[in-house]
């Protein structure tokens, strides 16, 4: 062999082996498939509810006004407390009022006298008549002067009331018990001169009463299941209406549904309702906005935890796990919440694995490793994250 040929047999024999020393190349390994926790819908009896947004006002709201003209000389109360009915809350200088019933007590006293002075002539005429030592036309005019006199009695009378009952106003008393606001006035200050002036306003808010709006259609539906008979007038219980402050989770307050208005609002399309709630720790202030739950009734139904409902553009779905891993999605209707379960109205079978955990990791199409859980301990750790997001949002004191 030529050398040449030696050399190309070489390096050939070079190149085999350093390809025989190489080591094999990594072949790409698909990631596992994300682990889920899965639950099956619970199926049980939850009230029919109705879930609204209402305001507070107090069973009796009365304006304090001043009722005469004069300086204000005491304040008893302060804006903000507590009062009894009949409390004493704002005297107003009472002399001007004292001198007009003295006045109008003198008057009476001289009507009085006036009344006997033409009484003693009457009695004077009709002896003299008996002897015939005076005529009749004397008797009459006497006769009048006594009712002249009686009716100026009643005159006297009736202005000492009025001095009696203007004094009586300088006393300014609440009539009714409740929670004071704000005392816009100050000792000293004139009050009544040109009108009423406002001193205060009472508030009783023992009980409260939620107003809440329920529209047109739903009041048609309600009215069509009832054969058109309202709660507390054909025998059946009222229902019951619950509440929830701003900083509260669910609906705490139980009261029962009140009255509803005989007419559909033709501007707003609803009809007003009121709820009634026993309010004796003074919780609910009258202002306060609050979320209504009516209860109308009881129903089967399919629940999922809360969390596990989600909503894009198309509306409300579901993910859930098919037979063979893979994650579906499950357009359905939903419900309101019950114990921190989601009621499912339509869409979703009763044997669906519904993603409640990882749900950032499923994707429709894409396989899953699922693991089930509960939907009572999704739930409760839900409850347990809200309870401590509504510790965390109040002010530090």
């Amino acid at each position: 062999m030529s050398r040449l040929s030696r050399m190309v047999l070489i390096l050939g024999g070079l190149t085999l082996f350093v390809a025989a020393c190489r080591p094999p190349q990594n072949a790409y390994q698909p990631p596992p498939p994300p682990e889920v926790s899965v639950a099956l819908p619970q199926s049980r009896t939850v009230p029919e509810t109705l879930e609204l947004t209402g305001l507070l006002r107090a069973e009796d709201v009365v304006e304090i006004r001043a009722r005469v003209k004069g300086f204000l000389k005491t304040k008893h109360v302060t804006g903000g407390r507590r009062v009894a009915k009949d409390e004493l809350l704002f005297t107003i200088d009472s002399r001007t009022f004292e001198a007009d019933v003295r006045q109008a007590q003198a008057q009476v006293a001289a009507a009085k006298a006036q009344q006997r002075v033409a009484q003693v002539a009457l009695e004077r005429l009709r002896s003299a008549i008996a002897v015939n030592a005076a005529s009749r036309d004397e008797l009459d005019r006497a006769q009048a002067e006594v009712d002249a006199a009686g009716a100026m009695v009643d005159v006297a009378d009736a202005r000492l009331a009025s001095a009696q009952l203007e004094l009586s106003f300088t006393e300014v008393r609440s009539p009714i018990a409740g929670r004071l606001t704000m005392v816009p006035v100050d000792e000293g200050q004139l009050v009544g001169a040109t009108e009423p002036t406002l001193l205060t306003t009472v508030y009783n808010d023992a009980r409260v009463f939620a107003v809440y709006d329920i529209d047109e259609r739903t009041v048609l539906e309600l009215r069509r299941s009832n054969q058109n008979r309202r709660p507390n007038e054909d025998g059946r219980a009222g229902l019951e209406v619950r509440c929830g402050l701003a900083n509260e989770v669910g609906y705490p307050h139980v009261g029962a549904f009140d009255k509803a208005d005989a007419r559909v609002d033709a501007a707003t399309g609803t009809v007003r309702c009121e709820a009634v709630f026993d309010n004796k720790d003074g919780t609910l202030l009258p202002g306060n906005f609050v979320r209504i739950q009516s209860i109308l009734g009881q129903r089967e139904a399919l629940l999922v935890p809360d969390v596990a409902v989600q909503a894009d553009q198309l509306g409300r779905f579901l993910l859930v796990v098919n037979d063979n891993n893979v994650v579906e999605r499950r357009n359905v209707s939903v419900g309101p919440v019950f114990e921190r379960l989601r009621v499912i109205d339509s869409g979703l079978e009763p044997n669906a694995k519904v993603i409640v955990n990882g749900l950032q990791r499923a994707r429709p199409g894409v396989p899953v490793k699922p693991s089930m859980v509960a939907p009572a301990v999704v739930a409760a750790s839900q409850a347990v994250a809200a309870s401590q997001s509504v510790v965390d949002s109040q002010p530090s004191r």
